[in-house]
């Protein structure tokens, strides 16, 4: 039951930090969502191999907070733009 905590708690702050981090300091506004969406879906793979998970609901979580990395991102680059404008 450790993916619960794990995807509730952890990965919203994974998520926001990959997000931010991506975006500001390395202005690559795509490379996070991607990031997050190939490592989460690993564990999409691989957990129902070795606990009695639902894969469904493991790959539903990797979308969730891919759509949220990418709203974060492309948030901060129409913040940048509208700064340096």
């Amino acid at each position: 039951m450790w993916e619960i905590p794990f995807y509730a708690i952890l990965m919203p702050i994974i998520a926001i930090a990959f997000s931010i981090i991506g975006a500001v300091k390395l202005k690559n506004y795509y490379a996070a969502p991607l990031m997050i969406f190939v490592g989460l879906n690993v564990l999409t793979i691989v957990l129902p191999m070795v606990q009695n998970v639902g894969w469904q609901a493991l790959f539903g979580w990797a979308v969730f907070y891919t759509v949220v990395s990418l709203l974060i991102s492309l948030i901060v680059k129409i913040t940048r733009a509208k700064v340096a404008a």
